[in-house]
């Protein structure tokens, strides 16, 4: 029997540090390729990792019969009583997947429970055949191809990990109520410190929540600004191309060369415009990604077309080096040109006459972005489209590469500066390249260049935290501020 002081054992959601605790069965997880799950004693769900299930599971969510039965599988997971002395359970799903249920004790006592699957068993062939005649509605030939995706295991394998992990958790969990109880010791002692920090923290809270409302307002009226002077300078660029093409009489040379000068100016307000838009739409989280399936060689042909006449005017010529065979990929087209396009410009801007500017386009393999190691268990993550842009520019100083990125930056600053530009281009570009699950990254020498990579996944990775049984792809920019 537990006695007086088990009875006051701390809630594990209490004791952990989850941020910490979610790290740790992420990593574990994504090596693995299998879902972890933490509960607390009263069925809270404390960390949810989501491996390789996700459109399995949410197929047979979209059918009413099989949805029934999915949420009464997992009330007996989470909610069915579990005792230390039981040890793992395992709970087979109807179609076919494993659960495997590890009791979380401290000092004897049960305080909560970790969910480590589903897998398949590699045992099993296949969904079970009496699926088909217990739900008619199912197609159990997109089950089992969908069943494709899912990590396959061997029950001793399992074992061992299951095992390594909940020694990890176990000593986790004791280090955490050690600290937990020196805490409750003098808590007596650190009473008014504990309510002047309260109410610090809530001073601090209305302070954020007013610095956030100040940063929408000024994203708002950025973006509404931008949108009426874009208006009237629209209907300028229009009439100065209307005077140019004789619609309102002959003009002299000279005239001609003022309406020039007035539309380039007008074009290149209007770029900006336009970058101050995105900025504004990336901030609030308003920008959409309309995605399709995309030559890679055309898509950077016209990111080549858009910066031509650039490179004409500064006596430089773009070289392209392209991969023979490469697959379409599922991207953002509009987007992705421009981030190339940009590229492309920044390169021609600060490279001098009888400088070299190459974009090289390949597909290569590399670890999923964000991690160090090669996803074993389903290897297509691991392939990208890889876009470089080289110069042999003046290059960027040491001191300031980590900093290209941030919006509104400039390598020179100062009033006088040769270069002009607004420093949103590479913030824009890399919230694209990023909405896409990729990377951006610089390499530079002061002096001899610099080289600008982008990393599109040609699988983009699935969100980590989403809400039912398969989750929903996020689709929209993430908002900067």
């Amino acid at each position: 029997m537990r006695s007086a002081a088990l009875d006051d054992l701390p809630s594990l959601r209490n004791l952990l540090d989850v941020t910490r605790m979610r790290e740790l069965c992420r990593s574990v997880g994504d090596l693995y390729g299998i879902g972890i799950k933490l509960f607390d004693l009263d069925g809270t769900k404390i960390v949810d990792v989501r491996a390789t299930t996700s459109e399995h599971c949410g197929y047979l969510f979209s059918i009413h019969a099989t949805r029934t039965r999915c949420t009464a599988l997992v009330g007996e997971i989470t909610h069915n009583p579990l005792t230390v002395e039981g040890g793992v359970r395992t709970v087979d799903c109807f179609s076919g997947l494993r659960y495997r249920i590890v009791p979380l004790a401290l000092e004897g006592g049960l305080v909560g429970r970790m969910v480590f699957g589903p897998y398949a068993p590699s045992d099993a062939a296949g969904p079970p055949a009496s699926l088909g005649r217990e739900f008619p509605d199912l197609d159990l030939a997109v089950l089992r191809d969908l069943r494709t995706n899912v990590t396959r295991a061997a029950e001793p394998a399992v074992e061992q990990v299951i095992d390594n992990l909940t020694v990890v958790v176990h000593a986790i969990i004791e280090a955490s109520h050690r600290t937990w109880v020196t805490t409750r010791m003098h808590l007596a002692s650190i009473g008014t410190a504990f309510d002047d920090l309260k109410r610090t923290n809530r001073e601090l809270k209305q302070a954020n929540a007013r610095l956030v409302e100040l940063d929408q307002l000024k994203s708002n009226f950025v973006a509404m600004v931008s949108h009426e002077l874009r208006t009237p300078l629209t209907s300028v660029i229009g009439y100065a191309e209307m005077l140019l093409e004789g619609m309102a009489g002959e003009l002299t040379d000279e005239q001609r060369d003022y309406i020039r000068t007035i539309l380039e100016k007008g074009e290149s307000l209007l770029g900006l415009i336009v970058q101050v838009l995105d900025l504004a739409r990336i901030e609030s989280g308003n920008a959409q990604l309309q995605k399709r399936a995309t030559d890679p060689r055309t898509m950077v042909e016209l990111a080549v077309s858009d910066v031509a006449p650039m490179a004409t005017k500064q006596g430089l010529k773009v070289e392209m080096r392209v991969d023979g065979d490469l697959p379409p990929i599922e991207v953002d087209a509009d987007k992705i040109r421009r981030v190339v396009s940009n590229l492309l410009a920044n390169a021609v801007k600060f490279t001098p006459p009888q400088g070299r500017v190459m974009v090289r386009v390949e597909v290569i393999e590399a670890p999923p972005v964000g991690r160090e190691r090669f996803d074993i268990f389903d290897p297509e993550r691991n392939r990208y489209l890889r876009l470089s842009v080289t110069d042999t520019g003046v290059g960027i100083p040491e001191d300031k590469v980590e900093r290209v990125f941030d919006a509104f930056f400039q390598v020179d600053n100062s009033s006088t500066r040769k270069f002009g530009g607004t420093g949103l281009g590479l913030s824009i570009a890399r919230a694209f390249v990023e909405a896409h699950h990729g990377r951006i990254d610089v390499t530079s020498r002061p002096g001899q260049g610099s080289t600008f990579t982008v990393l599109l996944p040609y699988r983009p990775q699935a969100p980590e935290e989403a809400a039912g049984v398969d989750g929903l792809a996020d689709d929209t920019l993430p908002g900067s501020g």
